[in-house]
């Protein structure tokens, strides 16, 4: 069993004012106990940041720009939770972004429960609990392998040191393409887990941020087999405190994302034949009925506004037909 004052939790990112407030607290209140560390790169902070035992801020290594609103900040994310794990001495460390808050601690759990793993794919002493949502299937979707969700991770000090103890991405790696978009050689959740597989020996020939070769989407799977055990909202425990993360107003970002019983699927087809999955995947029909309704709406507002467009010139009608699609699916 899993005490609270063996657990440090790194809440990592730029300081949000109450955001970030409502987040220290949620650990502070599900979480009694824990050590709280708050590892940012932003130098803009109040003098005192209320529940928090260590607060660090690390030199700033930049963002990664691409046109007026695409901002790539891993460089970022992995000097601050660096920078928060090297300070921690409890065996046990949670990674989580200054966006997201805790409501409980049932996630502690599931740390237990699926322990087998093919040694080939052993990367780490112990699985890493990591979020359903935005841990990639390779075969759904727009394939990306490799790429586990970054919004949490939960495990053994040691092994999280293991997955953010990598090179910073470079200038090249970051506008790797320019003929692509996104320009990047890998989304930067692949990017961590891609340099983490290579800095400690394991192999991984995925080359780009789409190289869904058959190796490598077995290999995918066998490693979050292995080394991750991936839960949903619920499970994690986590509430996000800003949009974009809705799966009712955009359910088509979550369309390739695994649910718990996908991940339970793999675990048992690659590691314990003898594991009982639940028939049912309630997750996966609940975001499957979400896109039907999505999609009836976009063809819907797909009609209505080339209707709307067409008494424009040819060289307008495209970008206000574009605009007002973006406006009206939000």
């Amino acid at each position: 069993m899993i005490h609270f004052d063996q657990i440090s939790v790194i809440i990592q990112g730029p300081y949000n004012g109450d955001v970030t407030n409502r987040v220290i607290a949620s650990v502070r209140n599900c979480l009694p106990g824990t050590v709280v560390i708050f590892s940012t790169c932003d130098a803009d902070l109040p003098g005192k940041i209320p529940g928090c035992d260590q607060v660090i801020v690390s030199p700033d290594p930049g963002v990664f720009l691409y046109g007026q609103n695409g901002v790539n900040n891993i460089n970022r994310q992995i000097v601050n939770t660096l920078a928060g794990l090297t300070r921690v001495r409890t065996p046990f460390a949670m990674k989580l972004r200054s966006d997201f808050a805790v409501s409980g601690h049932d996630f502690l759990n599931f740390f237990d429960s699926y322990p087998e793993s093919e040694k080939k794919y052993q990367v780490f002493s112990h699985k890493l609990l990591s979020c359903c949502y935005f841990s990639r299937n390779p075969r759904e979707g727009v394939p990306f392998p490799f790429h586990p969700s970054d919004l949490m991770f939960f495990g053994k000090t040691d092994d999280l040191l293991k997955l953010f103890d990598i090179p910073l991405m470079t200038k090249e790696e970051a506008y790797w393409d320019s003929a692509k978009l996104p320009p990047f050689q890998y989304w930067p959740e692949q990017y961590v887990f891609i340099n983490c597989l290579r800095k400690n020996h394991f192999p991984c020939d995925c080359d780009f941020l789409d190289d869904c070769r058959p190796e490598n989407v077995e290999q995918t799977e066998r490693y979050f087999a292995s080394n991750f055990i991936f839960l949903d909202f619920s499970q994690f425990n986590l509430v996000p405190q800003v949009g974009g993360f809705s799966m009712e107003t955009d359910p088509k970002s979550f369309e390739s994302c695994y649910t718990h019983v996908e991940w339970l699927r793999l675990y048992r087809d690659y590691v314990d034949p003898q594991l009982q999955v639940p028939m049912q995947d309630q997750e996966r029909e609940s975001i499957s009925n979400l896109l039907r309704t999505y999609r009836r709406k976009q063809k819907t507002l797909h009609c209505l506004i080339n209707i709307l467009v067409l008494p424009l010139p040819g060289n307008l009608r495209k970008h206000a037909r574009r605009k007002m699609m973006t406006l009206f699916m939000k």
